[in-house]
């Protein structure tokens, strides 16, 4: 196994504090910013940066030497996690540790989705098969694609072992384990013998050719389409018919991983939406400035205690921004984004709609949805989880991740009974609980969050 590399370039970063000065999360003063860099850089304590970032990846286009400030951060991440280890509430996105997201949720999928994601899990693909690579996180909401007519153009696989390459814990810096789990990849990919690699998410497509490669010196041998690229291709072709113009007003969400692509990928999203007879308005911060979905802020997690109430008054961000648009409804093309949206809807009292991007196109394409009802019921399964997983949690303590590959005869494919889960959801059911228990969340995340100042100044008074 080659040498780790750290992408963060030391010999280029001349310290000049812009990245965190220009930060849509910090704004923090240059002179506290300047400090900041030269802290992390020398190992010392961080006072703002582990504890506020939302990995959204913002630094590194800011930064005028190139020299990715946001891989400092994830250095420095790594270094307490080797240390301290991971909160125990991370279990939740660990698919190899007992109970986790997917093993939880099992309990409550319908038996249509358990036979779409059982294929997916269980299929082998042939090497003449070009492999779509559904993601660990659209396996939450399968019915986005599950009975679409998009499928019958690849073969599609979902390995939760995988870790979608890693993706979500790279971007928390959990360094050393994505090495592991590039190795695991290769081991599949080489087995499976395929050509062609379409990954449903930039993030995993960016993992498999920049981040594998550059820094964990494992190289895969197929080619990866970004899945952008290959929609568009087919709605010119013809292959895919658009027939139906929806004509809605549409904000986009850009996720994190969407970055290090830029204009490029930015653009074809849009141009994407706009084949499907959409108009598109931005929100106040989008492409290079785009706030986090709110699921990046349990990178710099402090307490375990305060997560989930970090992260959703993150996302609470998002929906103000998407809200002063006007739009008729906030779209994005990221899996882990949309899990982390529909929840933060339901508990933040929103009205606006939210869409996959995937879901625009099947409705220009003539396809049925059973919209908003599909999502409604996962978001409260989904905040049902998380409301169990933190319980679980508050008596337990942090974790190392021991194992990449899980038992198949364990985890996600013979879930325990979790009787308490079943009472949490079923109350969910009687809508003056869920009306409820949303109050009580919005009541209580400003007590337990970090609230930023809102501007240069009032953070200036704040800081000095």
């Amino acid at each position: 196994m080659e040498e780790r590399v750290t992408a963060f370039h030391a010999d280029k970063c001349d310290r000049c504090g812009i990245c965190l000065h220009l930060c849509p999360v910090m704004e923090l003063p240059v002179k506290k910013a300047q400090e900041e860099i030269a802290a992390l850089i020398n190992g010392e304590d961080s006072h703002y940066a582990l504890s506020r970032c939302t990995s959204c990846m913002s630094c590194n286009l800011y930064c005028p030497t190139g020299a990715n400030p946001y891989s400092l951060i994830q250095l420095r991440w790594n270094d307490r996690y080797t240390k301290q280890g991971a909160p125990p509430l991370y279990k939740f996105v660990c698919p190899t540790m007992e109970p986790n997201i997917w093993q939880l949720l099992n309990v409550l999928l319908s038996e249509k989705e358990r036979t779409w994601i059982s294929g997916w899990m269980d299929t082998v693909p042939d090497k003449d098969d070009e492999v779509l690579l559904v993601g660990n996180y659209l396996h939450l909401f399968p019915f986005i694609i599950g009975d679409s007519a998009l499928l019958d153009h690849f073969r599609p696989i979902d390995r939760l072992d995988q870790w979608e390459g890693g993706a979500y814990l790279y971007q928390g810096g959990y360094l050393d384990l994505v090495q592991q789990i590039a190795l695991r990849c290769k081991q599949d990919f080489d087995t499976w013998g395929v050509k062609t690699v379409v990954p449903m998410l930039d993030a995993v497509h960016y993992i498999f050719t920049q981040v594998h490669p550059e820094e964990m010196g494992v190289h895969h041998t197929p080619e990866f389409i970004n899945f952008h690229d290959w929609l568009l291709d087919r709605i010119d072709s013809g292959e895919i018919p658009l027939p139906k113009r929806l004509g809605l007003t549409l904000t986009v969400h850009d996720n994190c991983y969407s970055k290090p692509f830029g204009d490029d990928l930015w653009d074809k999203h849009r141009e994407i939406l706009t084949r499907c007879g959409c108009s598109i308005v931005e929100m106040k911060h989008s492409r290079k400035d785009a706030l986090c979905c709110g699921f990046g802020k349990g990178a710099s997690w402090t307490r375990n205690f305060t997560l989930p109430y970090e992260i959703i008054a993150e996302g609470a961000k998002k929906f103000k921004e998407a809200k002063d648009t006007g739009a008729d409804a906030l779209v994005s093309y990221c899996g882990g984004c949309i899990y982390l949206l529909w929840a933060a809807r339901e508990l933040l009292g929103s009205k606006i709609d939210i869409y996959h991007s995937l879901e625009i196109v099947r409705m220009a394409m003539g396809e049925h949805l059973d919209y908003p009802r599909d999502h409604l019921r996962r978001a409260w399964d989904v905040i049902a989880i998380i409301t169990y997983q933190w319980l679980v949690s508050i008596f337990q303590k942090n974790f190392f991740i021991e194992q990449i590959t899980f038992d198949r005869n364990r985890s996600t494919f013979k879930p325990k009974k979790y009787r308490l889960l079943l009472f949490i959801r079923r109350l969910f059911d009687i809508p003056l609980v869920r009306k409820s228990y949303a109050r009580m969340f919005r009541f209580i995340m400003p007590l337990l969050s970090r609230k930023n100042p809102a501007s240069h100044a009032e953070r200036d008074r704040a800081l000095y």
